[in-house]
């Protein structure tokens, strides 16, 4: 799966757009990896889906395991740490290659990981971040955050942003450039990325190189009243004879959003806070470039487009890459969609860049 995909690119009020497009430059089609699955379950929920869609969170954490194939080739190191947080230690995944550190030290990526702010596992980000540290030469950090319902907003966030503190106050022992700290993240944890970014920018720490958000969810729920924001089915472009399986992947991230936040926020909470959905932030200057990965058939990519469009509104280099074929999580799959392969790639550069 080392082809790259066909790719159209042009930049427009400021965005960089970048859309991958099925092999053979197709477009409004699932990829052939997952018909083929489709065909093969008769695209009926598996256990986890189905605990997922009754809210049974502890059955979802159970049922987790990684979804892709390792890729990465070449020797990685690879340990675990235990952080005191502030709502307890969690635990975290460190990876880096085996090759000697270079002078000034590797970039790091600190990769916050999907699961609606409430399934815990770092299972799920198993095979693509191996591959990030490979393909960036770089020091990649996955910790397993505090999660809901037992530890509410902000524990997940206290827990990122002092892992962040600490990857930079401890750089020169573990090898890390301080000057390329990247903070990624998939869907609520591209969530957690980019409220480490604002925060970071507000109280003026200036950790923060680059974020990488995988189809984010920079509003955790609420977007009535977002200037800009426009989410609507006939926006998205797929033919009609596969309407059945595209429009209910658009919308399952709708309705799980809905569920994360009744689990995910305490009571008084709104998620229409900046400090809860950076999308809802008045001030979108002074932000770090930003890489934002989608897929086409995913309700979070409407979120996506709004805040790279107010990212560029407001001067900060953003580049938008959307992947036709695929829908929300498709990075999981690794060695089995090539978009998520070719996507690991357009990351790992970007986070390389100086």
């Amino acid at each position: 799966m080392d082809n790259e995909l066909p790719t159209l690119q042009w930049k427009q009020n400021g965005v960089t757009h970048i859309v991958k497009l099925l092999p053979g430059g197709r477009i409004g089609s699932l990829c052939e990896e997952m018909l083929a699955e489709i065909r093969e379950t008769g695209d009926e929920p598996d256990e986890k889906v189905k605990a997922i869609r009754r809210g049974d969170v502890h059955t979802v954490r159970r049922l987790q395991k990684p979804e892709g194939k390792e890729l990465a080739s070449a020797p990685l190191h690879e340990w675990e740490e235990t952080i005191q947080g502030p709502s307890g230690p969690f635990p975290v995944t460190l990876i880096e290659p085996e090759t000697p550190v270079p002078a000034a030290g590797r970039p790091c990526i600190l990769y916050f990981k999907r699961g609606g702010w409430q399934y815990r596992s770092r299972d799920i980000v198993r095979a693509p971040c191996p591959k990030l540290a490979e393909q960036a030469d770089a020091h990649v950090v996955v910790p397993d955050y505090h999660m809901a319902p037992e530890h509410r907003w902000p524990a997940a966030l206290e827990d990122c942003w002092l892992l962040l503190r600490l990857l930079m106050e401890q750089a020169a022992q573990r090898g890390i450039n301080r000057n390329r700290i990247a903070v990624a993240g998939d869907s609520a944890g591209g969530n957690l990325a980019a409220l480490c970014a604002h925060r970071d920018r507000d109280r003026r720490t200036g950790i923060i190189h680059r974020q990488i958000l995988y189809y984010p969810a920079p509003s955790v729920c609420d977007t009535d009243g977002i200037d800009g924001f426009r989410f609507d089915l006939s926006d998205y472009i797929y033919d009609d004879a596969q309407s059945e399986w595209i429009v209910p992947r658009i919308l399952a991230i709708w309705r799980a959003g809905k569920r994360s936040e009744a689990n995910y926020l305490p009571e008084g909470i709104s998620s229409r806070l900046a400090i809860v959905s950076p999308l809802w932030d008045t001030d979108f200057s002074a932000l770090p470039p930003t890489l934002l990965i989608t897929a086409q058939y995913d309700y979070l990519t409407s979120q996506a487009k709004t805040y790279a469009e107010k990212l560029a509104g407001a001067g900060v280099p953003v580049t938008w890459a959307n992947y036709c074929g695929v829908a929300h999580a498709f990075v999981d799959r690794c060695g089995v969609y090539p978009q998520a392969e070719d996507s690991l790639r357009l990351a790992a550069g970007f986070a390389s860049q100086q």
